[in-house]
């Protein structure tokens, strides 16, 4: 076997092996370290070790043939590329779509949902005009006892709104309006259902006049919608809380804020200090420079409101500045403090992410905010749990009808111009000046038939009055229906009394501001007026005030 050939038994060469080519050298393969070629060509098996195959010296093709053309090998190069560059494009689709993703489910997954009735639908969202009700809610959940006390928050039992903001968004998403409602101003509050702090939970309260940071606490954010919905005519989409915790640690998340004061604050209700001029506040005193009232402004709540738009501005412009935006750490823990602050429904905070990322753009330019025009800002008036009168806030109802139809047709509020009225004339002395809307009437059973009452002020409610119908029987026995008013009420009661045929007219000293009606035997419903309303000059009827952001700042 030493030519490395098997032989057959009877002597003549065996036919080689069909696989022992595949174990031979190629032609032109060199051989292996240690191998003196001396004739081994293939594999043997008659004890003869195998030779070893160098696999470090290079190696030709497999096959025979040539090598690709030039053409063909530019060819094979931009597929290459094309697959790698699809391949990229691929993979950042990929990442991207899928941080957008995570970051929707971070959002959603932080924030805390209520389910609020009597919203829009918000069919459309997160595109066109929305408005939204934001209230600012006397919660103390998450506080220490030590932060409540530094907040002076008080030991009140229950919840209560201490700010409401009707926030209205452009259909471009390009402008924000921000309406302050005076949390005492003068409302019918809605029949509702009992929370349990009007007699039993679960039983029916009727519609009455109160303070409209009441209808938090006796409703929530429910009662609160449908409250302000009745007041304002306009419809509400979306529904946003924000508690006091929450609050603080905004403020405290963006390094604090700038205030400004004209006079030094010593607020021993508030527990704030401050120096007159700009400071720097945390957020303990930046809760505290919203909430001061007293020292201030005297009890009044529009310098509180006034104060409170100031401070929104400020934070703002801290939460857009690159100090914020370029430091990521900063960011972040403003992003997760207003995330775990704030009470959204359900389908704002399934959109919330789109709604933020299509108004990144906005300034403090593009921000506006007016407050609720007051025909008296100190109306002191009976209201049904206290026996004595209390200061509310009247709107001037001329005004807002004017300042919320602008927020339905989403008209831009800084844009607004007074209608020039007719030059003074003289009037008849029977003619109606003070229209229905700005009359708010006491409806009272003074026969005895039951559901009378309520029956009477259904139909006035219908005709635009505010109407508040007390339970129970007042009297018994009165024939005729009596409109009883207080001193300086008299053009009231005369439009009160164009709407009811029949009824008599009677000044009570004792009722103060009110008007009220005293629905005896001859009811037989009401009729709808028309108001020429008072005439004057076109500068007795001036513009809304509003104001930008930017001109909320410290100079």
């Amino acid at each position: 076997m030493a030519d490395g050939h098997d032989s057959g038994r009877d002597g003549h060469p065996a036919e080689p092996d069909p696989l022992e080519r595949y174990f031979r050298p190629r032609p032109g393969a060199h051989a292996a370290p240690g191998d003196d070629g001396d004739g081994i060509e293939g594999v043997t098996i008659d004890g003869m070790p195998a030779p070893r195959v160098s696999v470090d010296g290079p190696r030709g093709p497999r096959r025979p043939g040539r090598g690709l053309s030039p053409r063909a090998a530019m060819s094979a190069r931009r597929q290459k590329r094309f697959l790698t560059l699809t391949g990229t494009m691929s993979a950042v689709v990929l990442l991207t779509s899928g941080g957008a993703w995570a970051f929707q489910n971070y959002v959603t997954g932080m924030i805390d949902k209520v389910s609020v009735s009597g919203l829009g639908k918000g069919k459309d969202a997160p595109k066109g005009a929305m408005t939204i009700l934001v209230a600012g809610v006397d919660r103390r959940e998450g506080l220490t006892k030590a932060q409540q006390k530094a907040a002076k928050l008080g030991h009140f039992e229950g919840e209560r709104s201490d700010t409401m903001l009707l926030v209205h968004v452009s259909r471009d998403h390009d402008s924000v309006s921000v309406v302050s409602l005076p949390r005492d101003s003068y409302v019918t509050i809605p029949a509702h259902r009992s929370n349990g702090s009007e007699g039993a939970k679960g039983s029916r309260v009727g519609a009455r006049p109160g303070k409209l940071t009441w209808a938090y606490q006796f409703g929530g954010p429910d009662l609160t919608v449908s409250t302000i919905k009745q007041a304002t005519g306009v419809s509400i989409d979306h529904y946003v809380e924000v508690n006091f915790f929450g609050f603080v640690r905004m403020v405290d998340a963006l390094g604090g804020v700038d205030v400004c004061t004209e006079q030094a604050v010593n607020d021993a209700k508030s527990g704030l200090r401050l120096p007159a001029g700009k400071s720097h506040v945390d957020g303990l005193k930046a809760l505290a420079f919203a909430r001061a009232r007293y020292t201030l402004t005297g009890g009044s709540d529009l310098g509180r409101i006034d104060r409170q738009q100031q401070f929104m501005a400020a934070m703002l412009k801290q939460a857009l500045s690159t100090k914020t935006l370029g430091d990521p750490v900063k960011s972040t823990k403003f992003l997760n403090a207003a995330l775990k602050s704030l009470r959204v429904d359900d389908k704002l905070a399934d959109n919330l992410p789109k709604l933020a990322d299509q108004m990144k753009d906005l300034s403090t330019d593009d921000l506006t905010f007016a407050t609720v025009p007051l025909s008296n800002p100190d109306y002191n008036t009976v209201l049904w749990n206290a026996p004595t009168q209390q200061s509310t806030v009247q709107w001037d109802h001329h005004k807002a009808r004017d300042l919320f139809t602008r927020i339905r047709r989403d008209e831009p509020l800084a844009e607004h111009t007074a209608k020039p009225s007719a030059s003074p004339t003289q009037k008849p002395e029977d003619e109606l000046t003070v229209p229905p809307d700005d009359i708010s009437v006491r409806v009272l059973n003074a026969i005895g038939t039951p559901g009378l009452a309520t029956k009477a002020g259904g139909q006035l409610r219908k005709i635009g009055f505010e109407v508040a119908v007390v339970p129970g029987v007042a009297r018994r026995g009165l024939q005729t229906t009596q409109i009883q008013y207080g001193p300086g009420r008299e053009d009231s009661a005369k439009t009160l009394a164009a709407a009811i045929p029949g009824a008599k007219l009677k000044k009570v000293p004792s009722l103060g501001s009110r008007v009220q009606v005293m629905v005896g035997a001859d009811w037989d419903g009401v009729k709808k007026v028309k108001v020429a309303g008072p005439s004057a000059s076109p500068s007795s009827s001036p513009e809304i005030e509003t104001g930008t952001a930017t001109s909320k700042l410290c100079a």
